[in-house]
């Protein structure tokens, strides 16, 4: 297995015949691109960055350079850089321009004075990032070639690039089988579909069909059909699809020796796609909820990668087992017909190792240990309540224990010497509806190689009292180590359970606080709210104010009446007297 492991890793690596062109054509693109970017790099090694404005170094002259001297150069280079005597040359028209420049840096009393203490002629300057083209690009008689190449990488190479990935896209769905394929199998397969169906269902897959026949393959045929038996009359006659059917069923039944070199590679490159097909294939019959369909389909998948026919013996799996050792195996005191069996007996008991050397009984030592040894516990349960209500989302927890693995170890690639790639196990989780309707009603998909796998399956209560399931645990590689588990459990009305609704006093303190939507109205309107409280405190104590005032006022207006009618009184009473 560790050889096969790592012929797969080399073959991973290794480039077939369609990718060596792809990566020819890769590889020819990318060093185009390297060379455009070295001739780009020729073309501008030439030119200087100018790290600053230095005018004696633009004008070609010495620091210590006379008037006479800088303006005899400034008429030379001006001269040579106009841009009448350069139509065609941009960078003329940006080389005058600069000579100027430095001219009056060096002649004018106020660019000089800039450049002596900003150091540029015209005054403070922002810094500017820019972009530096190739020369080539801005040459006049390069304008038309540059233009048809960027119309051709535009209209012509991006379309035909995004055209020739969705050509080969467009066929194959999300899962890698194609398209057809699945609409194929989604008609072909029903709930009477079974094992000895699927050989010709993969046979006449899209992918399958588009394999080349060769003019060698009839007489090839005729001697490896003659050998192979059998279980059901063909459905189609095409040629191709009889062909792979042929090749399949020699596969499950181990006559490769009967084939031809060519064939066993159409029978590798078969079984290369069988693994998503027939993953497909179990995913279309789950989805239909038939489970002794989905378990044909699985059947199927584990009768392909262990090379075993419909009613093969299970012991063909451990290493060096053929059919002596299986009439010795099947006959006598511990006699054993099952996998499960024979791993679980001790390693003097096991029969069939008499004829075998020591490295081949280490062989089988060796499957022995690292063969899955699963136990499977189940329980049905509802989350957060002791009783099973109608209408209660159930949970069946399903635990899965390796027990030939250490705390901390994980699974390697199953032992599958007639597979072409290395596999890993995988187990498929069903919850199926007790008889006579075995019904699934969850499953779930398990590629954990860890020591202890657990999956939840949630379904929902229908209705009221006893409830028979079965957790079915079966496994993808190996035939023979599948697990069930019955469940048994009753279900009761909402009226026989009167369940108390228990609220956390935190959770009542939290409904009544305010929610954001309500803070965030509140802190609104709370400007509003404090402003109307001003203007009623105002108008509130305004008209007290007034009336305390009136009634002093009145009050004076009493006391001096009161006085007045005093004066009167004793007035009268004098003149009476």
């Amino acid at each position: 297995m560790v050889e096969k492991v790592d012929q797969a890793r080399k073959g991973a690596r290794a480039l077939s015949t369609g990718s060596q062109v792809g990566w020819a054509v890769k590889l020819a693109v990318l060093g185009g691109m390297w060379l455009t970017l070295y001739l780009i790099h020729l073309q501008i090694g030439d030119a200087k960055e100018i790290k600053r404005f230095d005018p004696f170094e633009i004008l070609e002259v010495s620091p210590g350079a006379s008037a006479a001297e800088v303006k005899k150069a400034y008429r030379q280079l001006s001269l040579k850089y106009h841009p009448d005597k350069n139509p065609d040359d941009p960078l003329a028209a940006s080389r005058f321009m600069q000579i100027t420049k430095a001219h009056n840096a060096l002649t004018d009393e106020t660019a000089k004075a800039n450049y002596e203490k900003y150091g540029n002629p015209d005054g403070p300057q922002t810094s500017k990032v820019g972009i530096g083209l190739p020369r080539f690009l801005l040459e006049k008689e390069n304008h038309l070639m540059i233009l048809c190449l960027f119309f051709f990488l535009l209209l012509f190479v991006v379309p035909m690039a995004f055209i020739c990935y969705y050509q080969r896209t467009k066929n194959y769905a999300a899962n890698g089988v194609m398209i057809e394929t699945l609409q194929f199998m989604g008609y072909y397969i029903n709930e009477a579909t079974r094992l000895k169906n699927c050989p010709e269902l993969l046979a006449a897959s899209a992918e399958s069909r588009g394999m080349a026949l060769r003019p060698s393959d009839n007489e090839e045929l005729k001697t490896l059909g003659a050998q192979v038996t059998e279980h059901k009359k063909r459905q189609f006659k095409l040629p191709i699809i009889i062909k792979n059917d042929i090749i399949l069923l020699a596969h499950m039944q181990r006559l490769h020796h009967l084939m031809s070199p060519s064939l066993r590679e159409d029978l590798d490159e078969i079984l290369r796609h069988s693994l998503k097909i027939s993953q497909a294939m179990i995913e279309i019959a789950c989805m239909r909820e038939w489970f002794f369909t989905a378990q044909a389909m699985i059947e199927f998948r584990r009768s392909l990668i262990q090379a075993l026919d419909v009613k093969s013996s299970q012991l063909l799996q451990i290493p060096h087992f053929n059919d002596e050792i299986l009439k010795h195996c099947l006959k006598g005191k511990n006699a054993t017909s099952t996998l499960a069996d024979y791993l679980q007996k001790d390693p003097e008991q096991r029969k069939g190792l008499s004829s075998m050397t020591a490295d081949q009984i280490a062989d089988v030592e060796a499957f022995a240990s690292h063969c899955s040894n699963m136990e499977c516990k189940a329980i049905t349960e509802v989350e957060d309540e002791k009783e099973i209500v109608v209408g209660d989302i159930a949970t069946v927890t399903v635990q899965l224990l390796r027990k030939n693995l250490h705390e901390g170890e994980a699974m390697g690639p199953v032992h599958a010497p007639l597979f072409p790639e290395p596999k890993f196990e995988e187990w498929w989780i069903f919850l199926v509806e007790g008889a006579p309707n075995t019904r699934i009603i969850a499953f779930e998909r398990i590629r954990d190689t860890e020591r202890l796998i657990e999956a939840k399956l949630r379904f929902q209560i229908s209705r009221p009292g006893k409830h028979s399931l079965t957790v079915h645990a079966l496994c993808d590689s190996y035939v023979g180590i599948d697990k069930k588990v019955d469940l048994n459990f009753n279900v009761s009305t909402e009226d026989e359970v009167k369940r108390e609704i228990f609220v956390h006093p935190e959770d009542e303190e939290l409904d009544l606080q305010p929610t954001l939507f309500q803070q965030f109205m509140g802190e609104l309107g709370g400007d509003d709210d404090s402003e109307e409280e001003e203007d009623e405190k105002k108008e509130k104590t305004k008209p007290v104010e007034k009336l305390s005032d009136g009634k002093q006022q009145k009050a004076e207006s009493d006391d001096d009446k009161k006085d007045g009618d005093d004066s009167d009184s004793s007035d009268s009473d004098s003149d009476g007297d």
